[in-house]
């Protein structure tokens, strides 16, 4: 069911204080604007500011408020600064728009400004995200941005929810959210751990990776060992596009032993825009000449190393990152016997991770190759592999847990290309979302937003009963020009179809302009008088049936002015509402008139003086409803055609008495009406 939205036709946009249930992306309704069972969160919608360079549209929540009176909308402050109108600013073009509203699955948040990734992550979790809306333009190179509260702006680097553009999308309690700071904001330092084993020379990874338009499997796939060394290729790629905070690097290699790799002579090593040609060999080559080896793993004594280089050699102030780089291996608990090739761990690595991170701020991402899909898939290719060469994880996500991570990216070379290619970017965390903060219901306002709304209401009531006048005005000038050219028609339809006019168009004129256009402005105390007047049709010797209904209406209405005259003239209101009937009442007198057909008229014998003899077989007519049994109609009413000459009776027969001087308030009218108002008696 479509919602009708406030607008700029009936609603004004005015500013309030940013506290209470107005905050954030939440704008005030009045109450009756939205449907009933709208609850406090709101109902989502499309805000667009209309102005002379751009559009502006932002997401909103219209939320109903009983305090905020009819016609307004109370648009908090925050969100009128970033929409770029302040108080004075009288914003005359803009709508409301209900559009679809898709969940988000997955977002990427990047820092707009240079703090520690701590804070920046706590002020993500804690700024009750969930149910915030967000507006994808139909634009592809659109950029969007969230504002955080008491943090800084932050902006859209990823986001899922349903590749559909046009449309609003909300953050819930479910989507994954992480943030990411670029290296040239934030200083990280990186000891990256690359497994060397012998089951790192399986060539069970898929030329494109699993899900791929491409589809099937090559029984030749590439080693696990190559597809590292090309995501760590892609990691040094993306490094020499960034320059601005100093950061440092590290590559051990390790088995059953832990081995330096880069830098050559130990320690870490800056690695990004600014760095020289040997640096940037002495990488590559490091990379090169990586190699499975006919030997276990030891990741305890890994992690260990890393640990030492990043307390030894890291940057004070930077992030501590140790990026695990492995196929997984099976493990058990120190205690039990070990299985596979994890035989030689002095410490267990879970415990090692968790110590680690909690003494020394280390933190650890895993990146898993392969998987056991992809394992399966080369065993039923034919080629014979080995409990030991089965890739295991579950290392590497208990290793996660404890040290400070994301979830561990296992895949194949779509998997670490996109994980190292970021990493050379900048760093990304998971930011745990708090609760939804939920607004105070409107009975407990709080005071600076009561109080605004407090005075917008009497503001809008001065304005409503200012603006009221001049509506009527507007409304009193329109009803009385609809009103003469309604009755002009019915003149021109009665002549043609009756032979005669039902009104006269002087007097309709004199009265309208009198009596209605100024009933705002100049109430005349003879409008009662005057519309009974002009408005009473002229006698007609027999009523067509098609008629009978527009003329008992009118005759109805005239009526309720003679009412109104005895008990008490009408306020401005009341007159203004008659006056629309009435023309009401005349368009359906014009439709009944035009169905009628024209009228036969005989040519008159212009020798002839004589009245003419009654027909004897008329009837006499019966009383009528409004007044006295009408008289016979005579040849001449008073006006022909022409409507030319006063007023003159027929001559009288030879030897009739002369007609006697009728009293001057008993003459009959130059129209005889159908209704007599009895008020002129």
């Amino acid at each position: 069911m479509s919602v009708p939205m406030p607008g700029a036709d009936r609603h004004r946009l005015h500013l309030v204080p940013a506290e209470g249930p107005l905050t954030g992306q939440r704008i005030g309704v009045p109450a009756d604007t939205l449907p009933v069972h709208t609850g406090q969160d709101g109902l989502p919608a499309l805000l667009t500011l209309n102005s002379a360079v751009d559009p502006v549209s932002a997401a909103v929540r219209l939320v109903p408020l009983a305090a905020v009176p009819d016609g307004v909308v109370a648009v908090n402050e925050d969100l009128a600064a970033r929409l770029g109108f302040d108080e004075g600013t009288e914003v005359r073009d803009w709508r409301l728009d209900a559009v679809p509203v898709e969940p988000v699955k997955s977002l990427t948040l990047e820092s707009s400004v240079e703090a520690p990734f701590d804070v920046l992550a706590r002020e993500i979790g804690e700024a009750g995200l969930p149910g915030t809306l967000l507006w994808i333009p139909s634009q592809e190179d659109a950029e969007l941005w969230i504002d955080v509260p008491g943090s800084a702006s932050f902006r859209v680097r990823a986001l899922e929810a349903g590749g559909r553009r046009g449309v609003l999308v909300e953050i819930g309690e479910r989507t994954d959210v992480e943030l990411f700071v670029s290296s040239a904001r934030n200083g990280v330092d990186i000891v990256i751990l690359a497994d060397c084993s012998g089951s790192m020379s399986v060539p069970d990874i898929p030329e494109y990776s699993e899900g791929s338009a491409y589809g099937g499997y090559s029984a030749r796939g590439r080693p696990r060992m190559d597809v590292l060394r090309s995501a760590l290729n892609d990691l040094l790629e993306m490094r020499l596009r960034i320059s601005g905070r100093v950061s440092r690097l590290a590559m051990l290699k390790f088995t059953h032993v832990t081995e330096h790799v880069f830098p050559r002579d130990g320690g870490m090593a800056e690695l990004d825009a600014g760095s020289t040609g040997p640096a940037v060999e002495e990488f590559r080559n490091a990379v090169a000449v990586l190699r499975p080896e006919d030997a276990g793993t030891d990741i305890g004594n890994a992690l260990h190393e890393a640990a030492n280089l990043l307390y030894l050699h890291g940057k004070p102030g930077n992030e501590r990152l140790i990026v695990l780089v492995s196929d997984g291996a099976h493990w058990s608990r120190r205690g039990n016997d070990g299985v596979g090739e994890v035989v030689y761990a002095d410490r267990e690595p879970v415990s090692l991770m968790e110590y680690l991170h909690v003494n020394t701020k280390v933190r650890l991402h895993a990146v898993g190759v392969s998987t056991m899909a992809m394992y399966r898939r080369w065993i039923a290719a034919g080629n014979r592999g080995g409990e030991v060469f089965e890739p295991n994880h579950e290392l590497l996500q208990q290793l996660v847990r404890v040290g400070g991570g994301d979830d561990a990216a296992i895949g194949g070379f779509d998997v670490l290309a996109r994980y190292f290619s970021g990493l050379g970017a900048g760093m990304t965390r998971r930011v745990s979302l708090g609760r939804t903060r939920r607004p105070r219901p409107d009975g407990t306002l709080p005071p600076r937003l009561d109080q605004a709304l407090r005075l917008l209401a009497e503001r809008h009531r001065a304005n409503a009963s200012a603006g009221s006048a001049h509506q009527a005005t507007h409304d009193a000038r329109a009803l009385g020009q609809r009103l003469m050219e309604s009755t002009g028609v019915a003149i021109g339809e009665s002549r043609r179809a009756l032979g005669r006019p039902l009104f006269r168009d002087e007097l309709v004129r004199m009265a309208v302009n009198r009596a209605v256009v100024t009933l705002q402005t100049r109430p005349h105390p003879t409008f009662e008088r005057d519309l009974a007047s002009a408005f009473s049709p002229a006698r007609l010797a027999c009523v067509p049936a098609e008629l009978a209904e527009p003329l008992d209406t009118l005759g109805t209405l005239l009526e309720q002015l003679r009412t109104a005259r005895q008990n008490g003239a009408w306020d401005t209101g009341r007159r203004i509402a008659w006056v629309d009937e009435l023309a009401t009442a005349m368009d359906s007198l014009v439709v009944a008139l035009k169905t009628l057909p024209d009228a036969q008229r005989q040519p008159a014998d212009p020798t002839s003086t004589a009245a003419p003899r009654p027909d004897e077989h008329a009837q006499e007519p019966s009383a009528g409803r409004y007044g006295a049994t009408p008289a016979p109609v005579p040849q001449r009413d008073g006006y022909d055609s022409t409507e030319t000459g006063p007023y003159a009776p027929a001559a009288a027969a030879p030897g009739a008495p002369a007609p006697t001087a009728q009293e001057p308030d008993q003459q009959t009218p130059t129209t005889m009406p159908l209704f007599r108002y009895r008020g002129e008696e």
